[in-house]
């Protein structure tokens, strides 16, 4: 019976995720006889984006593009939507702004880099143009989730694949994830597979080339995920020890299994509170996790960077919030790709040209 109703939905889906797919290839088609015209700005773009939608790890990769250019003495401004925030137009992002206002994923960049110009912007073209004329030191743009966003031209984009959810494996949305067309995973100078296993062998490195088809004028790179010490989300201070029987773990992120299984290397588990990508917690989740609390003595509330960011805003106790710690991730590479990454990145961003001549 179960089949049966997994068949069903699967021939539901399908006409839709025919439509979807047509619409998205004509858009691109539109770009590509430029009847929908590109735009450049004076300095360079690096795009970060991915072809599904979400739970590839943009922002450790953000950020980690962020740490390159500045020990580099690059100063690099990044540019997102704001996915889910209440304002509207052009914003820049503080360290004391509100989730709602800039969304989430833009304060965790701003917070792990206070000195780094992170702006939102619905428009990235008018966006860009304001950040370089606002601040003439940036020398480089990092698009957040532009490669969907045609208009502002990238001179060099990166697109992101989970490892174990490949692009070349899925299907459109809604029948899979896919919100973009396979093919323009081949549009991209450098492709990175994200939340690699650690002990990855050459073959597997070789496997997943194939899968996906790389081109000769790209670059595939594999990255996994390396934990910090959890930080307390209300006073900000790492904690080397969780002095806590056990963790509560609590994820509102597109992919949140990779998350629960590095928190259950480290700590022991005692619930699991799952909820949308980029929840907006209200009294009711508050009461939920007071329960939770109450039920598991001696516990404390392991959550994600980007939770902890929506989690601040919401209204709940002192207590509550002393007892929720947030998980840093840092991006770590394999197969020895960090130093070709970076040789490849900064050649761009020096030499102002695109580094890859597609087809």
């Amino acid at each position: 019976m179960r089949t049966l109703f997994h068949l069903l939905l699967v021939l539901l889906k399908l006409p839709l995720a025919g439509l979807f797919w047509f619409a998205v290839s004509v858009r691109h088609r539109l770009y590509a006889c430029k009847i929908l015209r590109q735009r450049e700005v004076k300095i360079p773009v690096v795009c970060v984006g991915n072809l599904t939608v979400g739970g590839t790890g943009k922002t450790p990769h953000v950020q980690m593009l962020v740490q390159l250019l500045s020990d580099e003495g690059v100063k690099a401004a990044v540019l997102s939507r704001g996915y889910r925030r209440k304002s509207s137009g052009f914003l820049y992002v503080e360290t004391t702004s509100a989730a709602r206002d800039v969304g989430d994923e833009p304060l965790q960049v701003k917070r792990r880099f206070p000195e780094a110009t992170v702006a939102v912007c619905n428009d990235r073209v008018r966006g860009a143009k304001k950040i370089i004329e606002d601040n003439p030191e940036v020398k480089a743009i990092i698009l957040d989730d532009g490669f969907q966003h045609r208009r502002l031209k990238a001179g060099l984009s990166i697109v992101l694949t989970t490892y174990d959810n490949l692009v070349t494996k899925d299907y459109m949305l809604p029948l899979g994830r896919l919100r973009d067309t396979v093919s323009r995973l081949y549009h991209a100078e450098m492709v990175v597979v994200t939340k690699c296993p650690p002990n990855l062998k050459p073959i597997d490195f070789n496997v997943l080339e194939k899968d996906l088809k790389i081109r000769p004028y790209q670059r595939l790179y594999f990255t996994t995920c390396a934990c910090g010490d959890m930080v307390r989300m209300d006073t900000g201070e790492p904690a080397a020890a969780l002095n806590a029987k056990s963790v509560i773990a609590l994820a509102g992120i597109a992919n949140p299994q990779p998350f629960f299984d590095l928190l259950k290397e480290r700590h022991p588990v005692a619930q699991t509170l799952r909820f949308p990508d980029h929840h907006r917690f209200g009294a009711r989740d508050v009461r939920q996790l007071e329960n939770a609390v109450r039920q598991n003595p001696g516990s404390v509330v392991a959550t994600t960077e980007k939770d902890a960011m929506r989690l601040a805003d919401t209204a709940m106790s002192s207590e509550l919030k002393s007892k929720i710690y947030y998980q840093p991730i840092e991006v770590q590479f394999l197969d020895n790709g960090q130093n070709s990454f970076i040789q490849k990145t900064l050649s761009y961003v020096r030499e102002n040209k695109r580094i890859g001549h597609l087809y």
